[in-house]
């Protein structure tokens, strides 16, 4: 069986897609001790290090032989688009032109642990590789940033190519874009997923099959029921599931886990209540607007039951203002945000609610590592055919 090592591995959404697509999860790698629990959890048999990949010698122990594909998100919080805008005014006030940002983009110790993600690269010689992060790096300075990440892979002699990916065209109630860089050592092309979701799909001449994109209420629904600052840990289901996708999250779950909802105040309650029907935060009362609606037009906002959502953030972990639930007044809870993120019932996140809520936020969304980690398998599987072959 193919196996995969999983670098800046989180909770394990990037490692639940691979599993999907039938790929074994040998390892997996990250400093955060509460991701590290919830992928013990989830991933029993596979090895947990947590550890600084900084500090980590490519040839430790705890980590296994014989890796097909090597996997990974590394935080790069300057890749981002709020990074890349300070960094460019760093450069801009320290030398009067633009010239030297590359390089302090790259330098940015923010950005480094990419780097670290490059030796794993070059000391394990997977045959595969596939690092996910944010959609900026595409575009950041025409594109030279993404140039410069793609040239280390392919000194190391891997054949890379970089795309930009929406969660949303693979069954995640969720728009969210994403940049995977994919490369092999064997100048194979990289396989890329066809979408199976459209938005507003329904001509079958254009669509060729594709379905329409599922809904934040086609993922959440059944859980409706839960009032603020109700819900537990563990609970029965409130009732039977209702859309197909809801019948998939459940799978073989026998009980409703990490579906507590946050204690809201009344205020809260009545700013939410008035968030109904197209009511944007800007549009409230003066008296009801606890931060300025100049800088913070969506600080409040209400889901759309009729859309997928939007991108799902680790910001969760400290309110939740942007994510009201569609019916409720009340903000989402920890399940539902893993509905949203693709993660099946299943999936127990560790922690307290703060934590689960980021471990959700920072998480691939498991449905868009599944995509990709089909097509990965795939490939190497007609390579060991054609190879069997030629040398009959």
């Amino acid at each position: 069986m193919l196996r995969v090592l999983d670098l800046f591995c989180g909770p394990g959404g990037l490692s639940l897609g691979f599993r999907m697509a039938g790929f074994h999860i040998a390892a997996g790698v990250d400093v955060d001790p509460w991701s590290c629990e919830t992928y013990r959890f989830n991933f029993p048999g596979s090895i947990v290090l947590q550890a600084d990949l900084e500090k980590l010698e490519a040839d430790h122990d705890g980590l296994p032989e014989d890796i097909d594909v090597i996997i990974g998100g590394p935080p790069c919080q300057g890749f981002s688009t709020v990074g890349r805008v300070k960094i460019a005014s760093l450069a801009k006030h320290a030398t009067g032109k633009l010239k030297d940002t590359v390089s302090r983009f790259v330098d940015d110790p923010r950005n480094t642990l990419y780097k670290e993600f490059v030796r794993m690269i070059d000391s394990r010689r997977p045959a595969f590789f596939v690092m996910e992060n944010v959609p900026g790096l595409l575009s950041y300075h025409d594109g030279r940033i993404a140039g410069l990440i793609r040239q280390d892979f392919e000194d190391l002699g891997y054949h890379t190519r970089a795309v930009l990916l929406n969660a949303a065209d693979f069954g995640t109630p969720q728009v969210r874009r994403r940049v995977f860089f994919i490369g092999n050592r064997f100048g194979l092309t990289n396989p890329l997923p066809l979408p199976t979701h459209k938005q507003n799909a329904g001509t079958p001449l254009f669509d060729r099959g594709l379905k329409p994109y599922v809904s934040v209420w086609e993922a959440v629904g059944d859980l409706a029921g839960l009032e603020n600052g109700g819900g537990a840990e563990e609970q029965p289901y409130p009732g039977p599931p209702e859309s197909e996708y809801q019948r998939w999250a459940r799978q073989d779950s026998k009980i409703l886990l990490n579906h507590r909802a946050r204690h809201h105040t009344e205020r809260d309650i009545k700013i939410f209540d008035m968030l109904k029907d197209g009511v944007c935060y800007k549009d409230l009362p003066d008296e009801y607007k606890p931060y300025r609606d100049d800088i913070f037009r969506d600080r409040l906002k209400r889901l759309d039951p009729a859309k997928p959502s939007w991108t799902v953030m680790a910001h969760l972990e400290k309110d939740g203002y942007m994510y009201i639930h569609p019916m409720r007044n009340r903000t989402i809870t920890v399940r539902e945000a893993a509905r949203l993120q693709g993660f099946p019932d299943t999936f127990r996140f560790m922690g307290s609610r703060t934590r689960q809520f980021r471990q959700v936020g920072t998480a691939v969304p498991p449905l868009l590592a599944r995509a990709v980690a089909i097509q990965i398998r795939k490939t190497l599987e007609d390579a060991a055919v054609q190879s069997r072959t030629g040398s009959a």
